[in-house]
């Protein structure tokens, strides 16, 4: 069964093992990147991918099915651009909240423009700054199709020129001296005055719309988000030592960082003595990028702003400890998918009805072409949240910003 056959199956299906008969036509292939015609197509079969009991055999069939919009797109005429931005936030009113809240974002990828190109537009709004690295090892088509995307959405979008992009590889300070380079063109030449900067990667996608990430970020209380654990890895630590003690911890790479502690970051001589030892093993797959910020958050003699003073490891049982920036499956046993790299279990269809019920900005991570059906019914999920949320003039009743309010770091916090 390809892709293109799963609404006329979905149609037929419930989550009760039943079937029932439906003139539901198939989508065309291209029609699953136009936004307004997958949110008309998909009312029927993503409301059964999201509910909390899906049914096993249809979700198995669901597995099972390919995607074919694969090199389908492109964004190089005003048409597709305007088509691919239909219904989107250049027509949809932002709330005065938002407005006043305004959040910057970048964005380190490396492949599947076609992907990508869905993220940035569940992300992207007028009012916010959004800053582009790819991978100096990136091929000129994708950086091409890129730079149409840029094109596309407007003036608030920036990409790294290439002669400054960095070549990444897992485990090495690639990822962080991309960040780097975005954080440095959002503090000195954005015009937008945002107030936090969250990192993204190209093969994840957000849990939270615009509105919800605004009252989230408000309600941690000028706090960042970073992912604290102490590091018993020593082999982590650089081998040299700094010229002031500290306690080295390891954390996730994602964060929200208040501006005041991106600056603190690029601009500190704590922070640079930090980062220039750190840069003495570039070269080295020490997992360099994951102890950078959490060490500067989590050792309060440094006077971070938004650090925090007290360190609370991750625990299911507390959910003040919970790290919020993202939702990731480590070492899972089983993974819902079957499917694991480097431990990361990847996200499918059997996730989505748990990702609907999430309470983390961002889920990490989607393999574009494995269980597709599980990225566009969460796609579908989000767009349908903004839609209501402009009829309504409110965020969903379920979501609930005292449960941002209430992490340790929101009420402790420098």
């Amino acid at each position: 069964m390809t892709y293109a056959q799963i609404v006329e199956f979905g149609s037929q299906m419930t989550g009760d093992s039943k079937t029932k008969r439906s003139q539901y036509k198939p989508i065309k292939a291209y029609s699953v990147l136009l936004l307004p015609q997958v949110l008309t197509q998909h009312d029927r079969l993503c409301p059964v991918v999201v509910r909390s009991q899906l049914n096993a055999l249809f979700a198995n069939t669901l597995t099972k099915l390919i995607r074919t919009d694969i090199n389908s797109f492109t964004l190089s005429t005003e048409q597709e651009c305007h088509l691919f931005k239909q219904t989107h936030t250049d027509q949809i009113k932002m709330s005065e909240e938002e407005l006043e809240f305004p959040l910057a974002f970048s964005f380190n990828i490396h492949k599947e423009f076609h992907q990508f190109a869905r993220l940035f537009r569940a992300v992207y709004r007028p009012h916010n700054a959004h800053c582009i690295h790819v991978d100096k090892k990136a091929d000129q088509a994708f950086r091409n199709n890129v730079m149409n995307l840029v094109t596309c959405f407007g003036p608030n979008v920036y990409v790294i020129p290439p002669e400054e992009s960095v070549s990444i590889k897992w485990g090495d300070l690639g990822t962080l001296e991309a960040w780097i380079r975005c954080a440095h063109y959002l503090l000195n030449r954005s015009a937008i005055r945002w107030k936090y900067l969250l990192n993204v990667s190209g093969q994840e996608f957000p849990l939270r719309t615009n509105w919800e990430l605004v009252r989230a970020l408000k309600a941690i209380n000028g706090s960042n988000v970073v992912e604290s654990f102490s590091d018993k890895q020593t082999d982590r630590i650089p081998k040299k030592s700094l010229s002031f003690n500290i306690t080295w911890f390891k954390s996730s790479i994602y964060t929200a960082l208040r501006k005041e502690m991106v600056q603190f970051a690029l601009t500190n001589e704590y922070a640079t003595e930090i980062l220039k030892l750190l840069r003495t093993e570039a070269n080295l797959q020490k997992l360099q990028d994951e102890v950078f910020f959490t060490t500067l958050n989590y050792n309060p003699q440094l006077k971070a702003p938004g650090g925090c003073p007290d360190v609370h490891r991750p625990d299911h049982s507390d959910p003040r400890s919970a790290f919020v920036g993202r939702y990731a499956e480590w070492f899972r046993n089983p993974c819902l998918s079957n499917r694991s790299q480097r431990g990361l279990c990847m996200m499918g269809v059997r996730h989505i009805p748990l990702l609907t019920k999430r309470f983390e900005f961002f889920v990490n991570k989607f393999i574009y072409d494995f269980e597709p059906v599980g990225y566009d019914c969460l796609e579908w999920w989000l767009f349908r949240k903004v839609l209501d949320e402009r009829e309504s003039g409110h965020t969903a009743n379920e979501f609930d910003p005292s449960f941002y309010e209430n992490l340790y770091c929101s009420s402790n916090h420098l």
